[in-house]
């Protein structure tokens, strides 16, 4: 069983209760809920618990997701509710407004809790090493009501556990995928796993594109104070994955000074900054600006031309001409915001890339999520594979480019011989392909104890809002006028035998 705390980007009360009621087949705690009207219910979640908001405080809402090991058919609503409400009332308090809900739309079964952060008694939470205390207790009740752990057993076990930084968190939080800092650690406990000897683990380092880096005393520059490792922008903490002197003596059974020394020895040059270059002709429309754009959140800039990242741990930056953006370090957030410059000097594309297969293929994934173009890159398998993911996982930010991505890239999902091809082929709605609240896995097995919360059908309205603020009824409209409107378009192109 895995306790996880769910971190709130921007905190929405409303949407948060939506989601979790819309999916439930089983609710309890202390929150009333009219599951005949569930929109009205996440209403009253919002104002109520944002009623004792204080002026300090963005949000009065916590979010966890409790994760079970046990297929569908082994574990029971019942028994999933009360591992939720002992959790609550043992580590959090039930002193409080929760609400827990079973979802069964993945492959294994888990628990939403969604609590009010102020008690009765109008006190904030607050637990010191709450991360600790949570793993502590899900496995007193992991015995408790026999649940398996096989699988978090091996993280818990792990005497160096990979940790992120809150970047990373948030992205892996947010789009579901692994970020480039985990996938680097990763590699390296790998690499320390299979070396043999201190030197071999430092030459194995190298040759997979790691670059080491020397912290030296100011006194004496031949003494050796830190180091840290570099892959592509990220910058990498010793001890945050076991690398520091001490332990890789202690593994290889080596003296400290060897292990510098092979550091010292092992030392390269910082990468050289990666660039490219968007061209594209400007356009005589200008829109309005948009200062809530990641060109305007995430990048600063005194003249206008040149933007560097506000968060100083990042390298990316780049500088707008008349026709183009050229970028230094550029990673997907920078290429989003260098096109957002572009699309306000009134050019809507297509696009032209130089620069590295690297820089091509992720300017071209970011242009595809904005329903823009490039004209000079060819996408390959893996390529239209990252797009498809990337639009299921973000299809509520993204619902406007929808149609116009599946158009540019439904024969090419086709040619390229995708796990797609059946159902692209076969007679199936095309929402299934990037669903709203249904999951595309394979039908579960009924459950007998409970019987599935029934919603009654409500009656469609008006689909003429704006996407974002649309009930689930509206997307569901919305989704079937996508479904006919895709049907013809693939029957209009389907290719002559």
């Amino acid at each position: 069983m895995l306790i996880k705390e769910v971190p709130r980007i921007q905190p929405n009360t409303k949407n948060l209760a939506n989601y979790v009621l819309e999916k439930a087949t089983r609710i309890s705690g202390n929150i009333p809920v009219n599951m005949r009207n569930i929109n009205e219910s996440a209403k009253s979640i919002e104002t109520d618990f944002n009623s004792r908001l204080t002026s300090k405080q963005k949000s009065n809402e916590m979010h966890y997701v409790i994760s079970f090991e046990e297929s569908h058919e082994d574990i029971t609503d019942e028994k999933m509710l009360m591992v939720g409400s002992e959790l609550v009332k043992r580590h959090f308090g039930d002193n409080r407004n929760f609400l827990l809900a079973v979802h069964r739309d993945t492959d294994y079964p888990h628990l939403h809790l969604v609590m009010e952060n102020r008690d009765f008694d109008n006190k904030a939470f607050f637990k010191k090493d709450n991360y600790r205390g949570l793993e502590n207790l899900a496995q007193k009740l992991e015995k408790e009501y026999s649940l398996k752990n096989e699988q978090i057993s091996e993280s818990r076990n792990d005497p160096n556990p990979v940790r992120l930084n809150y970047a990373s968190k948030q992205y892996e939080s947010r789009t579901g995928q692994e970020s480039d800092e985990k996938k680097y650690k990763n590699e390296l406990k790998g690499l320390l796993s299979s070396a043999q000897t201190p030197e071999a683990l430092f030459r194995a380092m190298i040759e997979e594109g790691f670059t080491i880096r020397a912290n030296k005393s100011k006194t004496d520059p031949k003494k050796l104070t830190g180091y840290y490792i570099n892959k592509s922008s990220i910058s990498i903490k010793p001890s945050s994955i076991g690398f520091q002197v001490s332990k890789l003596a202690q593994k290889f059974h080596v003296d400290e000074d060897g292990i510098e020394r092979l550091i010292l020895q092992f030392e390269g040059s910082p990468p050289p900054d990666s660039a490219g270059e968007i061209k594209a002709v400007p356009g005589p429309f200008k829109p309005k600006t948009n200062r809530r754009q990641s060109l305007y959140t995430n990048f600063q800039t005194t003249d206008g031309v040149n933007y560097t990242s506000r968060n100083e741990k990042y390298r990316s930056s780049f500088s707008v001409h008349r026709d183009g953006v050229s970028f230094t370090n550029p990673n997907e957030v920078s290429i989003k915001a260098g096109i957002q410059a572009l699309l306000e000097n009134g050019s809507k594309g297509p696009f032209q890339v130089t620069g590295p297969e690297d820089f091509k293929r992720k300017a071209w994934l970011v242009s595809a999520m904005m329903g823009l173009e490039v004209s000079n890159y060819t996408p390959t398998q893996t390529d239209l594979k990252a797009l498809y993911e990337k639009v299921k996982s973000h299809q509520e930010k993204y619902p406007t480019t929808k149609i116009k991505i599946l158009e540019t890239h439904l024969e090419a999902l086709k040619k390229e011989g995708l796990e797609l091809d059946a159902a692209l082929n076969s007679d199936i709605s095309f929402s299934d392909l990037f669903p709203t609240s249904k999951s595309t896995s394979e039908p579960l097995k009924p459950n007998t104890k409970p019987a599935p919360v029934v919603k009654p059908p409500q009656v469609p309205v008006s689909t003429q809002a704006v996407r974002a603020n649309e009930s689930v009824v509206d997307k569901a409209v919305e989704d079937l006028k996508t479904d006919r409107y895709l049907a013809e378009y693939a029957k209009k192109n389907k290719p002559r035998l």
